[in-house]
């Protein structure tokens, strides 16, 4: 994708985020905290955060020298917290479900697991390793 579509694609979400929000809100405003609106907010609530944790975990940002396996449970761990959090004020399943809540947990942890497959056959494929790719990451950055 060239620079120009991108743009125009990251200028769409960033503009369908903040009109959901504002409605969101609107409509909260008018009408209460109904089921739809309160599960929509902390949908967005728990993309922000799990970008931001994304960005804890995974860059060097703030965490400078981290094995890959302990950045994956770093983030699985406070990714599934922040989820559960989100889950629990926006209802998304009854509190007194054990099975709603632990089919949650399963299906977090069979899409970590995809992903981190995904991941690694990249990584293995065009650098080797998430920690060989940091590596020359830090290299190019004079670090």
């Amino acid at each position: 994708m060239n620079g120009f579509v991108k743009k125009i694609a990251l200028s769409a979400c960033v503009m369908f985020t903040i009109c959901m929000v504002a409605g969101c809100v609107a409509a909260m405003a008018f009408v209460g905290p109904q089921y739809g609106l309160v599960m929509t907010l902390t949908l967005l609530a728990a993309s922000v955060a799990l970008s931001a944790l994304r960005g804890l975990w995974f860059t060097d940002g703030i965490i400078r020298r981290l094995a890959y396996p302990a950045r994956i449970l770093g983030f699985g761990l406070t990714a599934f917290a922040v989820l559960c959090l989100c889950a629990w004020l926006g209802g998304w399943f009854p509190m007194d479900n054990v099975w709603a809540w632990a089919s949650f947990a399963a299906i977090f942890l069979a899409i970590l697991g995809v992903i981190c497959v995904i991941y690694q056959v990249y990584f293995k494929a065009t650098v080797g390793s998430f920690d060989a790719a940091l590596r020359k990451y830090h290299e190019r950055m004079g670090r």
